[in-house]
């Protein structure tokens, strides 16, 4: 009878959780794999529209030089053509200007534990440090 007049203890718990914000990185098997892979998707690709505009490009500026090509073909005289050598130019230019952010944060170099911004390819769950009688746990909040 003294038990069931006890007052219910109801306890409830959250799990937070941060999901990785980047890749993990690629172990040397699945370096190999996924070069390997890429050279079969190049060997078996198709040529894109891009690469099909440039070879005609080029196929245009061949015949230009020999004197077989029509002007009329151009369209509106005084009309600006933007080349795909000239686009790939300004993509490479582009692309060497870029500078990939490191994996490794200032977060991780000071073993911050409170920060978010460290360890981010991998899950970051919150804990919280709670006593519990005469220890202290950690726990989810």
């Amino acid at each position: 009878a003294a038990a069931a007049r006890r007052p219910w203890r109801l306890f409830g718990a959250m799990c937070l959780l941060r999901l990785p914000r980047i890749t993990q990185a690629l172990e040397k098997e699945e370096e190999e794999m996924a070069a390997l892979m890429g050279q079969i998707e190049l060997e078996k690709s198709h040529y894109s529209d891009h690469e099909i505009r440039k070879l005609e490009e080029e196929e245009r500026l061949r015949r230009r030089k020999e004197s077989l090509y029509d002007d009329d073909d151009d369209g509106a005289p005084g009309k600006t053509v933007i080349m795909a050598q000239d686009l790939e130019d300004k993509w490479e230019q582009k692309f060497l200007r870029f500078q990939a952010a490191p994996r490794i944060t200032d977060a991780d170099k000071n073993n911050n534990r409170t920060s978010l911004d460290r360890k981010l390819d991998s899950n970051l769950m919150l804990l919280v440090k709670q006593k519990i009688g005469s220890q202290e746990l950690w726990l989810l909040p």
